[in-house]
Formats: C-alpha cells, sequence, structure tokens
C-alpha cells in the first residue's frame, strides 16, 4: 500500500483515508505493519471523488491509485514504525468496529483530551463493576 502524508485539517484527526468497499462507512479498522508487527486503531474514511479532487491539488504528489493508497497522519505512521510518505509498504487492514476497537482507537488517539477521556472512562466503568460485585457480594 502507497503512503500518503493526511492533509493539515486531518493531521491530527483519528482516522485514515482509504478506500476499499469491503469495509462499513466510519468503521474502525486495525492497521498493521506486516514487517514491524506494529498496530494502530482508527477510525477509517473511505476516498471518494470529492476528497481525491481536494487532495490531488498542487502542489501535493497526486493519488493516482485509491485502491492501494492509505492517506495517513504522522501520530499513526509512528505508531506503525515510522512509516515514511511515498514509500509502499504491506499492511494489512481489518475492521474492529466493537466496542473494545472502539475503545482501542479512543486510546490511541492522536488528541490527548481523547485518550484522557477514554481512559477516565475505562477506570469509571471499572470502579462500577467492583462496586457493583461488593454491594452483591454484601447481600448474601
Amino acid at each position: 500500500m502507497r503512503i500518503f502524508a493526511a492533509l493539515g485539517d486531518d493531521a491530527h484527526q483519528g482516522w485514515v483515508w482509504l478506500q476499499d468497499p469491503t469495509l462499513p462507512p466510519r468503521c474502525v479498522v486495525k492497521i498493521t505493519n506486516l514487517a514491524t508487527r506494529k498496530s494502530v486503531h482508527c477510525e477509517a474514511l473511505q476516498m471518494d471523488v470529492s476528497f481525491l479532487q481536494g487532495y490531488n491539488q498542487s502542489p501535493r504528489i497526486t493519488i493516482n491509485d485509491p485502491a492501494s493508497s492509505l492517506v495517513i497522519g504522522a501520530w499513526y505512521r509512528a505508531g506503525l514504525g515510522g512509516l515514511s510518505t511515498q514509500t509502499d509498504v504491506r499492511l494489512k487492514i481489518v475492521a474492529k468496529n466493537s466496542w473494545f476497537g472502539q475503545f482501542r482507537a479512543c486510546v490511541g488517539h492522536p488528541q490527548v483530551v481523547v485518550r484522557l477521556a477514554a481512559w477516565l472512562g475505562g477506570v469509571g466503568f471499572a470502579l462500577g463493576v467492583i462496586g457493583l460485585v461488593l454491594g452483591v457480594a454484601s447481600l448474601g
């Protein structure tokens, strides 16, 4: 898959752009670099004509084959092992739209506020489960 840099508006967002009709719209995906075995979870947006028209403006490098291209920000490129743009990399991309996949996408998000909120939500959930168990145990 050919790696392209995310645009300024997308650089710090929790998504990548690709073209894969087998994936549901705006689903969470797990991207694995097959060379390093490093992976990231993020939202996947589908490239369409409108996106390509905006992206392929000079002086940027043109995406000629959207089906084998991935537009990805520096945060996720670093998470996959420091991928360089304009290189071909063997990646495995699979849908992970479960609640756990969504949690993983949040704790690996480029924005600290999203990561913090996800961790606080996870801690709150764990404390709620502990409280429930202790409450039920005290009844018996």
